[in-house]
């Protein structure tokens, strides 16, 4: 494993980790969620690393990388820029990334800004506060994550947001993965978070918004929610029923942090979803299976029941 750092177009160094077979196949890049950090894809780098060359970063303003005390330098654009300038920097022509939440929709936006970047995505959890039934809420409770970051900080906000309902699902398979990521959001920067929330999280467009473009997403995509995860369900649906080349797994009695709930599962998923991309398996949908209520010309009606 190496630790190279990348320095982005405007000047940010980014802590990477750089792992694995280099030649077997295309690699692949993981991107975090924000509650966690680059460690939180360990299981899933020491699974893939025999197969895969496999690439984790701390994105800006999560330590080892660089803390910008300016807010113009956060936003979901400069997200997406920040993976891109992570593949060139090793020399990679195109990935397989697979994201989580907040990377997650870093993942969907490289598949939609940079399409000849990518040979994959895989979006976990991803969407929370892109429903537009609760879309206020999520903007109002991100100001409210910053300013208990900043008032409370990082193991304060940690331990709370880990009693929340998409994130109790790990306490109750593993205590002690529970408080690994208690223990790793603690040792974040408060400020680096705050500002992340504010600039990249409650600033990035809803996907419900986006159906133009996600309908000319060029790459496979596969789409991981658990059934507890109530906030990324809709999304899910929206993005299985636009993108074309879209599948959507949901894993029962499960939250937000499926990396972290079932690693030999999750890492099982991956393993699959590339495998079938690998060798051009992966389907685009059939458009005569989704669901019309019309008559056919014996009246009959054409839908499934």
């Amino acid at each position: 494993m190496t630790f190279p750092i990348v320095k982005t177009t405007d000047g940010v160094r980014l802590h990477v980790t750089d792992s694995g077979a280099s030649g077997a196949a295309d690699p692949i890049l993981f991107l975090h969620e924000f509650a966690g950090n680059y460690r939180s894809w360990a299981a899933q780098v020491a699974a893939l690393c025999d197969e895969h060359r496999c690439i984790t970063f701390a994105a800006r303003g999560y330590p080892p990388s660089d803390v910008p005390a300016n807010s113009d330098a956060y936003s979901w654009q400069r997200a997406v820029d920040d993976a891109v300038a992570v593949l060139d920097a090793l020399d990679i022509e195109s990935a397989h990334i697979v994201g989580i939440s907040m990377g997650g929709y870093t993942a969907v936006q490289v598949g939609l800004k940079h399409p000849e970047r990518v040979r994959s995505v895989m979006a976990v959890s991803v969407g929370s506060g892109s429903d537009p039934g609760i879309r206020s809420a999520y903007l109002e409770e991100a100001r409210i994550v910053a300013d208990q970051l900043r008032a409370r900080g990082t193991e304060f906000v940690g331990r709370s947001m880990a009693e929340g309902p998409s994130r109790i699902q790990l306490k109750n398979r593993s205590a002690a993965a529970w408080q690994q990521m208690i223990d790793q959001f603690a040792e974040q920067s408060a400020d680096g978070m705050a500002l992340t929330i504010l600039e990249v999280q409650a600033k990035r467009p809803s996907f419900h918004d986006l159906l133009d473009e996600l309908s000319t997403f060029a790459r496979p995509l596969l789409v991981v929610d658990g059934d507890e995860d109530e906030a990324c369900l809709s999304t899910g649906r929206l993005l299985k029923q636009t993108v074309p080349a879209c599948g959507w797994r949901v894993l029962p009695n499960s939250g937000h942090v499926l990396n972290l709930e079932d690693p030999a599962l999750f890492n099982d998923i991956v393993r699959r979803f590339i495998a079938q991309v690998e060798v051009g398996a992966w389907p685009e949908r059939d458009p005569r299976s989704k669901v019309t209520l019309q008559f056919n010309l014996e009246s009959e009606i054409a839908v499934s029941v």
